[in-house]
C-alpha cells in the first residue's frame, strides 16, 4: 500500500515539472489561449521577416533589372543630321520632304503673262522683240518634232551642211584641243560619231541662234557671252542625267533647256543697263521681278513670244516657257512625267548659270550639289518635284567624276570661241 501511495506522489510530480517545463518553453496548457512570443523568438521571427523581404526586394531588383537589359534603350533625342538624312531617305523613296512655308519673297510674286499686260504695252513689247532678226531656216527643221525623234547623224550633217558658215563653225569648236579628239573631224557626222548626237545638235542650235544676237556695247557682250556658257553647259548636262536617268524623248528636253535661254537674251538686250558698279543678279527670282518691272514680263514668257514670232510651233514655245514657270510651280499641279522632265530641265538651267558665273579656271564641280536640300527662292518648289521616285539616284548622277569632267573640258572649249 505503501509503495503504492508512493508511485502515485512520484508521477504527480513528473507530471507538474512537465507542465511546469512546457509553460516556460511556450507551450500551453490544455484549453489555455495562444500565449505571445517571448521577445527574443519576436526578435528572431521578425529577422527572419526582414531578410525574407530583403531576399524578395533583391529578386525583384535582379528581375528588373532582367527586363532593363532586354528591353532595348532609349533612343536620344534626333539630331539637326539625323533629321536630314531621314528627309534624304525619304527623297529617295519617292516621298516628298516635309511642307515647308513658302519664302516670303517668294509669297509676294506674282507670275505675270501676256494677258496681263495692257494693250498698249503689249504692242511696244511685240515690237521690240519684233527687230531681233530671224534665224536661219534650218532652225525650224531642226527642232520639228519628227526631226527631233528620228534624226541620225545623217540627217543632222545634210541639215548642217546647208548652213556652209555654221556648218564650218560647229566643226570649229569640235576640233578644238581641249575636246581631245585623236584626230581632226572633218564632217559633221565625224563629229557626232565622237561626241554624240545630242551635243553636236545643241552646238549647232547655237550658232544657228547667234546671229540674231548681236551684242552693241560691251558690258551686253559680256551677258550675252555669260549665258551661252550656261546654256550649253546646261543643255550638256542635260544630255547626259537625260540619258542616265532614261527619260524619254531626251532630244527634245536638251533642246528645249538650250532654248530656255532665248529668253534671257533678249531680255538682256531690251533691259536698261544696270547703274555702274551695280552687280548683276543672281538668282532667277530677282532677274524675273527686275524684268517684270522694266519690261512688264519675265524672260521664260519674252523667249515663248519670240520663239512664236519666229514662227516656232506653239507647243515648243509652250515647253520652253514652262522651264522657268518651275519657279513658281507647286509639286503636284504638273502630269509625274511632265513634271519630272520640267524639273530635271528647270534643274540643269539653274547649274548651268551657276558654273558659268565661276571663275573662268575653277573647275566645275556638282560633287557636293543636293538639289533636294538646295536652300533659296529659286529652289523652293523645285525641292518637291525632285522628290519623285524615278529621279532618285539624280544626286549620285550629279556627283558622277566623268560628267564633271565633262562639263569642265566644255567650258574651256566654250572660252576658245570666236
Amino acid at each position: 500500500m505503501n509503495l503504492v501511495l508512493i508511485g502515485l506522489a512520484v508521477l504527480a510530480v513528473a507530471g507538474a515539472a512537465l507542465w511546469v517545463a512546457r509553460a516556460l518553453a511556450g507551450g500551453r496548457a490544455p484549453g489555455a489561449p495562444a500565449a505571445a512570443a517571448p521577445p527574443a523568438r519576436a526578435a528572431r521571427a521578425a529577422s527572419a521577416a526582414s531578410a525574407a523581404s530583403a531576399a524578395s526586394a533583391g529578386s525583384a531588383a535582379k528581375s528588373a533589372a532582367a527586363q532593363s537589359a532586354a528591353a532595348p534603350a532609349a533612343r536620344p533625342p534626333a539630331s539637326r543630321q539625323s533629321r536630314q538624312r531621314a528627309t534624304d531617305q525619304a527623297a529617295a523613296l519617292g516621298n516628298p520632304p516635309p511642307a515647308e512655308a513658302l519664302p516670303p519673297e517668294l509669297a509676294c510674286f506674282s507670275w505675270l503673262g501676256p494677258e496681263t499686260l495692257p494693250p498698249a504695252r503689249r504692242q511696244a513689247l511685240l515690237g521690240a522683240i519684233h527687230h531681233m532678226p530671224r534665224p536661219p531656216a534650218a532652225l525650224h527643221k531642226l527642232l520639228s518634232p519628227q526631226f527631233l525623234d528620228r534624226a541620225s547623224s545623217a540627217d543632222l550633217a545634210e541639215l548642217i551642211t546647208g548652213e556652209a558658215q555654221i556648218a564650218a563653225r560647229v566643226l570649229a569648236t569640235v576640233n578644238s584641243p581641249l575636246y581631245g579628239l585623236q584626230r581632226p573631224v572633218t564632217s559633221i557626222g565625224q563629229a557626232v560619231t565622237f561626241l554624240g548626237l545630242n551635243t553636236v545638235r545643241g552646238i549647232c542650235l547655237r550658232y544657228l541662234l547667234d546671229d540674231s544676237f548681236k551684242p552693241r556695247t560691251a558690258a551686253l557682250k559680256m551677258a550675252y557671252d555669260q549665258i551661252w556658257t550656261a546654256s550649253t553647259l546646261a543643255s550638256e548636262l542635260c544630255a547626259k542625267l537625260a540619258q542616265r536617268l532614261a527619260l524619254p524623248d531626251s532630244g527634245a528636253l536638251v533642246a528645249q533647256v538650250l532654248l530656255s535661254f532665248i529668253g534671257h537674251l533678249a531680255t538682256a538686250s531690251l533691259l536698261a543697263p544696270p547703274p555702274a558698279g551695280t552687280a548683276p543678279a543672281t538668282s532667277l527670282l530677282d532677274r524675273m521681278r527686275t524684268a517684270q518691272d522694266q519690261l512688264g514680263l519675265g524672260a521664260g514668257e519674252i523667249g515663248g513670244l519670240l520663239l512664236q514670232q519666229w514662227g516656232l510651233p506653239a507647243s515648243i514655245a509652250c515647253d520652253v516657257r514652262d522651264i522657268d514657270h518651275m519657279l513658281v510651280t507647286p509639286v503636284g499641279t504638273l502630269l509625274p512625267q511632265r513634271g519630272q522632265r520640267l524639273a530635271v530641265a528647270y534643274l540643269c538651267a539653274r547649274l548651268g548659270e551657276r558654273l558659268a558665273g565661276q571663275a573662268p579656271a575653277q573647275l566645275p564641280d556638282l560633287t557636293g550639289c543636293q538639289p533636294i536640300t538646295e536652300p533659296g527662292a529659286d529652289f523652293f518648289h523645285l525641292r518637291g518635284h525632285l522628290a519623285a521616285a524615278p529621279l532618285a539616284r539624280l544626286p549620285e548622277h550629279l556627283h558622277a567624276a566623268d560628267l564633271n569632267q565633262a562639263l569642265h573640258t566644255l567650258r574651256q572649249a566654250m572660252q576658245t570661241r570666236g
